[in-house]
């Protein structure tokens, strides 16, 4: 396995000017590419000429290290990023990102200067600031990519906010995470599922997530059985709901029942909006519970049911 390790610089217009379908034009890609043992083979870093947001943003300004005048003789996206996919060489390959944007912004990229997709459904990645919160022990915390790399003791040999040296401190950063964290891979969902065999359910041990194929509307989507049965994450056994799904706030919705084997079993499922044809799909989320956890969720669904009673 290769890995890419990418980060991206990218430029905005105002408010008149924004294209929702593109409301980032990127004008700098820089990747590290690594082999299976984490060694560096390569680099990339590629400067891009806008065509949209042909200024930079007052708010860019501050933060990216770029001017108008380092783009006015760069190449455009399309073979920027056609150069990139070479770089990337054949065969397969995982990029690694430090959170979870840039892939959703590359993909608008691909799609409003019409380049070959990435991908045609879910891209698995590498979140490496989610796995270096996992490595610290707190799988929740998300650090800046400048404090991890204090935290880390990584030398700042070259400076923040530009494309290449971002991605050099994300993989220094990723060869210090244990390898053990590898397996908790993230799914980029710019493209949802095309049909139901191609819905990803993968088991990461402690949690299975299941991504679905998008639906007609939200309604369908709610009453579908396999988003409405509630499976056990251990043994993969059909578990009788206690409480049924419901949301306590419009936008998530919850389960949870008694696997006899394994304990409480909650699932989480996020709907979420396909990009392209805005069709909703679902994230769903299961994982055993504790006493404590299983109590909080009683006390939100009854709540719920209160509140819809009034």
């Amino acid at each position: 396995m290769t890995y890419i390790v990418l980060d991206l610089e990218w430029n905005m217009g105002n408010k008149r000017e924004e294209l929702k379908v593109m409301p980032f034009e990127i004008i700098e890609i820089g990747a590290v590419r690594l082999d299976d043992s984490f060694n560096e083979t390569g680099r990339f870093s590629r400067l891009i000429r806008p065509q949209v947001y042909r200024r930079m943003h007052w708010a860019n300004k501050k933060v990216v290290h770029i001017k108008n005048s380092d783009l006015k003789d760069a190449d455009r996206f399309e073979m920027v990023y056609s150069e990139f996919l070479t770089f990337c060489q054949d065969g397969p390959y995982m990029f690694c990102t430090w959170g979870d944007t840039d892939l959703t912004e590359l993909q608008r990229n691909i799609f409003y200067f019409d380049c070959m997709p990435l991908s045609d459904g879910p891209l698995e990645f590498l979140d490496v600031q989610k796995l270096s919160g996992y490595n610290n022990g707190s799988p929740k915390t998300r650090l800046s990519l400048e404090k991890a790399v204090l935290e880390y003791g990584i030398a700042e040999n070259e400076g923040f906010h530009r494309a290449v040296n971002d991605a050099a401190y994300t993989a220094e950063i990723l060869k210090k995470i244990d390898k053990d964290y590898e397996k908790f891979t993230s799914f980029n969902t710019y493209h949802a599922p095309a049909d139901v065999p191609s819905e990803i359910s993968k088991n990461y041990g402690s949690y299975v997530k299941h991504i679905s194929s998008c639906f007609p509307d939200k309604s369908s989507l709610l009453h579908s059985k396999r988003i409405k049965t509630l499976f056990c994450p251990v043994c993969g056994k059909k578990v009788k709901k206690e409480i049924p799904l419901f949301s306590a706030n419009g936008k998530n919705y919850q389960m949870s029942g008694k696997c006899p084997d394994h304990g409480a079993v909650k699932a989480k499922v996020r709907i979420k909006k396909e990009e392209l044809e805005k069709m909703p799909f679902a994230v769903k989320t299961t994982r055993l519970i504790n006493s404590a956890e299983e109590d909080a969720l009683l006390k939100k669904y009854q709540k719920s049911i209160s509140s819809k009673s009034e």
